[in-house]
């Protein structure tokens, strides 16, 4: 395939999510949420249709004292996440809402909060069909969303074969991943492919910069090949940043002070460094996602605190025409207001103040272009081929005649593991 060819397809095939429903908090006392497999919570929430095991686990907290009435529907949609034509009734299995029972207060802890823990499915609520679905949390005594979280259920009957390849293009070989893929459909029978299958790609689990729908690039007897050049390419950024706040008895790593101010815990990071122009760092990390827990002796997750956390990372000057988040699965991977930072010419550095739980967080610092009204793909962080992503393949089947997609494989690929 040509590089106009391939630059066609791209137009035609790829573009950037603007769907109606995405993972959100509407109520600012709302925090720390957490969607992930039971038992697993670095995962995407991705669940097995057939596997009695597969549970997803959604935790949150409500700062207060003040107990709220939460409800909870589960939502299908379409590939791209608009709601699909399904009744919930053709979804469902059981109740089409339940209430929140899984309630507990925080114990001695400065920042007093409620905690929420639901499970799905169970045995008030069961899903029937794979696909998207959207969780949505509802405060009864006004019946206001308060909370969205997307997740999927997958039907595996098809297998993804997909590896990590250099790309062709010489200006990005050292800086970007490419990935091509095959699916082995298992003699099922498909009139028409080029309609009824397409695929996503996604860099650690994020939406905001996820390729597809892509449509089958050729049909082999093997299987579907989805071998684009210079398509399904994604920045390979660098390694996250982390820092450690399972504890504030004494500092974790990174950690430069920890303060009882009495009526709230203040914590100030180590200053960064813009890692741009240096080497990648090959020191594992999570991807950019976040872990609740407790390091504290004899202590729950209960007793887990917040804190005021200080960022900054330096700066001789501004940089013109632009903005810096702080980014990663504690911002929902997006650009949210409250972790835009502030620029100091006396400290001559960017900051910026968030209240966070106790626990382990990856992060990194994105650009914001005025300009082009995109982040800037070197920014602060840079790129390099050697570092360590997941990259997770989905694809649906949407045959003539049916009224939602099928979800028929998922799988996640580490291009740090050979």
């Amino acid at each position: 395939m040509n590089r106009l060819s391939a630059l066609s397809l791209l137009l035609f095939f790829v573009f950037t999510l603007k769907a109606q429903n995405t993972d959100r908090i509407l109520d600012d006392q709302v925090r720390s949420v957490k969607l992930s497999v039971m038992g697993a919570p670095l995962s995407m929430p991705i669940v097995d249709i057939r596997a009695p095991g597969g549970v997803l686990n959604l935790e949150f907290d409500h700062l207060g004292d003040e107990l709220r009435d939460y409800a909870y529907t589960i939502l299908h949609c379409n590939r791209d996440w608009s709601f699909s034509e399904l009744d919930q009734l053709e979804y469902i299995d059981g109740f089409t809402e339940d209430r929140i029972t899984n309630i507990e207060p925080s114990f001695n802890t400065i920042t007093q909060y409620t905690h929420y823990t639901l499970r799905l499915p169970n045995q008030n609520v069961r899903w029937s069909k794979s696909g998207n679905y959207l969780l949505r949390i509802t405060d009864k005594e006004d019946d206001r969303v308060v909370l969205e979280r997307r997740f999927m259920v997958v039907e595996p009957q098809w297998r993804i074969e997909a590896n990590l390849t250099r790309t062709v293009m010489v200006e990005k070989s050292n800086t970007h991943h490419e990935i091509d893929f095959k699916v082995v459909t298992k003699n099922a029978r498909i009139s028409n492919a080029q309609n009824d299958v397409s695929a996503m790609v996604l860099q650690n689990g994020r939406w905001d910069n996820a390729i597809g729908p892509l449509k089958p690039y050729i049909e082999r007897a093997d299987g579907i090949s989805f071998d684009y050049q210079d398509v399904v390419i994604f920045p390979a950024g660098k390694e996250f940043r982390f820092f450690d706040i399972r504890t504030f008895d004494f500092r974790g790593d990174r950690v430069k002070t920890i303060s009882d101010r009495g009526d709230f815990i203040e914590v100030t990071l180590r200053t960064d460094e813009t890692r741009f122009a240096r080497p990648v760092d090959f020191r594992p990390d999570a991807n950019g996602r976040f872990v609740i827990e407790n390091n504290n002796a004899n202590q729950t997750l209960l007793q887990c605190d917040y804190a005021k956390v200080l960022f900054s990372i330096a700066q001789n000057m501004p940089i013109d025409e632009a903005d810096v988040y702080i980014f990663g699965e504690l911002t929902d991977w997006q650009l949210k207001p409250e972790f835009r930072m502030e620029y100091s010419h006396e400290a001559r550095a960017y900051y910026c103040e968030t209240v966070l739980k106790q626990g382990y967080y990856n992060y990194q610092y994105v650009v914001l272009d005025h300009r082009t009204g995109a982040p800037d793909p070197d920014g602060l962080e840079g790129n390099w081929y050697e570092t360590g992503n997941l990259y997770t393949l989905l694809v649906w089947y949407h045959p003539f005649g049916s009224r939602y997609d099928r979800l028929m494989g998922a799988v996640t690929l580490n291009s740090a593991q050979p």
